[in-house]
């Protein structure tokens, strides 16, 4: 009798963690989350590559993307289901965009500018929000980095501090012509955006002999920064390679040195987002099913281990996908992905959303988080 009652109490045990979306993981249980029904087409046959996107205060969502003669702005006003044209900001040779929100309801809108040359150079733009979620945005403003690092590459969002602070992921080149592998490093502002006077080395290409590319940081509520970078295999494509986690814990100052968290195979631009629930989402190109795919998977414990890949489901194996996400109002993720049409050299860009499938608020150092959910309720 007493070995039925354990089978019936771990049975039910299991069941309420299949409907809370988690998977039992070498003994921790990691709460995932799944592709929502909301999907629609932002863009066809496009030049872009690299999607910025945000959740505006209203709810409305906001993306941006490079296509010639600039980068254009669109909004949607039903959480991703139809988009319709805002404006274009016009920039010559710029590269993949980001957006971000910043304290004072300003929008930042990121890229770097690509001249014949080849040396890279981080630019942003201040936008304002008036009716009607029309932007007006300023000059471009074009940063210049260290004269001891060449080549700065700006491809994912600043991250707000908490502080006043802002930091801005970049990766460096360590030689002028780009020969060299490149060095992860932030940005930091301590007037809000206006100035970014100090740059900060977080992989170090040259001491640690890798090729550090593109990075993204969250910042959790206990001031811990999190940064997952972008290893690619120097010698290779810039198809392969690994994901790699750095923290901070003093503001950006410092940083812990890059260890291996991902080993997928194929990795491109990754990008983040914390959920209400202290999950953490990390979305890139990786290995599904022996496929190279966008994909996403995500973690409870800051990014130093995450649950197995899910294919995001859009586009054909071995392309080259790049994306955003943002945190709806209602606690969903907002995904805008880019999907190269094979030998066309243009792009589809796709709207996805994601459901954390465990919304309870946990601290993210209790793997037992859904478990924790499941008897609550």
């Amino acid at each position: 009798m007493m070995a039925k009652t354990r089978w019936f109490v771990a049975t039910l045990l299991v069941l309420s963690l299949v409907v809370c979306g988690c998977n039992l993981l070498i003994g921790s249980l990691i709460c995932n989350v799944s592709i929502g029904q909301t999907q629609g087409i932002i863009a066809q046959n496009v030049v872009s590559f690299g999607p910025g996107l945000l959740t505006l205060p209203d709810g409305n969502l906001l993306t941006a993307y490079p296509d010639a003669p600039g980068i254009v702005i669109k909004l949607s006003t039903d959480k991703g289901a139809t988009w319709e044209p805002n404006s274009v900001i016009y920039i010559s040779d710029s590269s993949a965009d980001a957006l971000a929100l910043l304290p004072n309801g300003s929008l930042f809108l990121s890229t770097s500018v690509v001249p014949a040359s080849g040396i890279g150079t981080p630019a942003y733009a201040i936008g304002t929000i008036g009716t009607g979620d029309a932007i007006t945005w300023s000059a471009w403003v074009f940063i210049s980095t260290p004269e001891s690092i060449y080549s700065c590459w700006a491809m994912s969002p600043v991250v707000y501090l908490g502080n006043g602070n802002l930091l801005w992921p970049v990766w460096c080149y360590n030689d002028p012509a780009g020969d060299l592998p490149g060095s992860s490093t932030v940005l930091l502002s301590t007037d809000g955006g206006l100035t970014w006077p100090k740059q900060v080395v977080v992989g170090n290409s040259i001491t640690d002999g890798r090729d550090y590319d593109e990075s993204a940081a969250v910042i959790y509520p206990n001031g811990n920064i999190v940064m997952i970078i972008r290893q690619t295999i120097w010698g290779e494509t810039d198809r392969y390679g690994s994901y790699w986690r750095s923290e901070s814990t003093d503001g950006g100052n410092t940083w812990s040195a890059p260890s291996e968290v991902v080993k997928s195979v194929y990795i491109g631009r990754p990008t983040l987002a914390l959920l209400p629930s202290g999950g953490l989402v990390l979305m890139g190109r990786a290995l599904v099913a022996g496929n190279s795919v966008t994909g996403f998977g995500t973690s409870w414990d800051e990014g130093l281990t995450f649950s197995v890949f899910t294919s995001l489901g859009v586009g054909d194996p071995g392309t080259d996908n790049y994306d955003a996400m943002s945190l709806l109002q209602d606690g969903s993720i907002a995904v805008v992905t880019v999907h190269n049409n094979s030998g066309t050299g243009l792009n589809n860009i796709y709207y996805r959303n994601l459901i954390d499938l465990c919304s309870s608020r946990v601290g993210t150092s209790e793997h037992a988080s859904c478990l924790r959910s499941v008897w609550l309720k």
